[in-house]
């Protein structure tokens, strides 16, 4: 009987559909052995202000209660749940995601488009032979359409445009119809969105082109159930299949167009434009239609951070290098961190140990820039930074503690989070600040901790062998901490044990 830390599962809230995969690895291979599919249109959901509209919602949240059983017993150090474009637009997407967690009884990672592009090459990567040289993975959204250049499973250019199928639909062909102006109108939106990478994409070049969407395998399928082609999608073959939608002339008669399945009907025609416009842009003459996507690669990623490959810690260190961080004093306060959690009264979760592991090794990235307000520049950085394997939650985390590292704590990067972040956070911050602060004279000294007590009004710390008085300038900074600290309604205390006598 297999065990249940032998399963992953992957949720991909789309701005189309939500997919859900469950799999397994046997042999280093992947097999899903579960996958569920709605189509939700998420993005249909966004009203003229940006906010998702109270149905829609309810209608996710439907969805999201059939997943959260099927998803229920799998260990959350193998599970992971993103959401992608419409989420990342949305205004009140903060709400929808407290909905959402509650009825999958999982938190929600929301991703960047890069980030998004790297996890679906993987996904795609893994479905191919290996021996193809680079080639050029597309992927049409709802919301989004990604386009990475690759070799074997490393990506090597990948960019995020704003345009989906069922955004252009929407846009576009709102009230149905479907005539050459109002296609070619949809087409050269595409084209200037494309206009600011074709000219890098074409210079690094590719092999192969994959198409890695609904959107393309649906239009690769019509076009061969249609006989316009013999395989994929070709330039001849998808200019037949635009000139019989043309002809249909509104998506309703979409229905008569063989091999185009009823799900797929009410958004395909945004997404045959944007594809139009791949062609004409870069200059393809076919693109082969693929298996993998974002949630296969989801499940990848996820095997690779709990068999010593994650991408976060290569996205750490290229950062660590990048800006001559002080590796040796980034563990002196991750070791004084360690020994504070562990002399301490909470338990903190594997999340929370990560956070303050990757503020340990960053919080200095802001001193080649300015020793002045150097906190700050780091955390503007963190906050905006190419991260891959980190979602943005992630990294408004990380950011806002490295932000509040020293002197008073900035209450704008506090207000970045929701308030059941900032009550997480908080003690995160609190340990941060008295490990760099202890560390202030950068020697390995040995602090003395003795005990820490931590709850929601106070702070208390202990030192042995009469310690702070021994060290006036830590004790004077602790002093100023209390001032810090009392404007977050938190009280410091400090003890000093006096030395046994010999």
């Amino acid at each position: 009987m297999k065990q249940k830390n032998e399963l992953y599962a992957a949720v991909d809230l789309g701005s189309n559909s939500f997919h859900m995969v469950v799999a397994e690895f046997v042999n280093h291979q992947m097999h899903v052995i579960d996958r569920h599919k709605d189509m939700v249109r998420l993005a249909n959901g966004l009203d003229d202000e940006g906010r998702l509209s109270g149905e829609k919602m309810d209608e996710a949240i439907s969805s999201l209660e059939k997943i959260g059983q099927r998803i229920a017993h799998i260990p959350k150090s193998h599970l992971r749940i993103v959401g992608t474009n419409t989420l990342r637009k949305a205004k009140n997407a903060e709400e929808f995601l407290a909905r959402a967690s509650s009825a999958l009884g999982k938190p929600i990672d929301i991703i960047s488009g890069r980030e998004e592009a790297r996890i679906l090459y993987l996904g795609v990567a893994h479905s191919l032979a290996s021996n193809q040289g680079k080639r050029l993975v597309i992927d049409i959204g709802g919301g989004s359409t990604e386009l990475i250049i690759g070799e074997e499973f490393t990506p090597l250019l990948r960019e995020s445009l704003h345009m989906g199928c069922v955004s252009y639909t929407k846009k576009f062909f709102a009230d149905g119809n479907i005539s050459k102006s109002n296609f070619k109108k949809a087409v050269r939106s595409a084209q200037r969105q494309l206009l600011s990478i074709v000219s890098k994409y074409q210079q690094l070049g590719w092999n192969t082109v994959i198409g890695a969407s609904g959107s393309m395998r649906s239009t690769a399928k019509v076009i061969v159930h249609n006989e316009y082609a013999r395989y994929g999608i070709e330039k001849e073959g998808l200019d037949k299949l635009i000139k019989k939608c043309c002809d249909l002339g509104t998506i309703d008669k979409l229905k008569n167009l063989d091999g185009l399945s009823s799900r797929r009907r009410p958004v395909f025609i945004g997404g045959l434009a944007i594809i139009k416009a791949l062609f004409d842009s870069l200059e393809f003459q076919t693109i082969q239609a693929s298996s993998g996507a974002l949630r296969e690669g989801i499940v990848y990623d996820l095997s690779g951070r709990l068999h010593h490959n994650d991408i976060r810690r290569r996205s750490i260190d290229k950062l660590v290098k990048q800006f001559e961080i002080d590796i040796s004093h980034s563990k002196r306060v991750k070791a004084t961190i360690d020994d504070l959690i562990n002399l301490s009264n909470i338990k903190l979760s594997e999340s929370q140990h990560e956070l303050l592991n990757w503020a340990a090794q960053l919080h200095e990235l802001g001193l080649n820039i300015s020793h002045s307000h150097f906190e700050k520049h780091a955390a503007y950085i963190i906050s905006h930074a190419d991260m891959p394997g980190f979602s943005t939650q992630e990294q408004l985390k990380l950011s806002v503690i490295v932000a509040s590292l020293r002197r008073k704590i900035k209450k704008e990067w506090l207000q970045k989070l929701s308030s059941k972040q900032q009550v997480k956070l908080l003690p995160l911050i609190v340990i941060f600040r008295a490990a760099t602060l202890l560390n202030r004279p950068r020697t390995d000294d040995n602090i003395p901790l003795e005990s820490i007590t931590l709850d929601d009004k106070s702070i208390e710390i202990k030192f042995q062998n009469d310690w702070l008085n021994n060290h006036p300038l830590t004790f004077e900074d602790l002093e100023s901490e209390k001032k810090y600290l009392k404007n977050l309604g938190i009280k410091l205390k400090l003890y000093s044990t006096p030395s046994q006598a010999s």
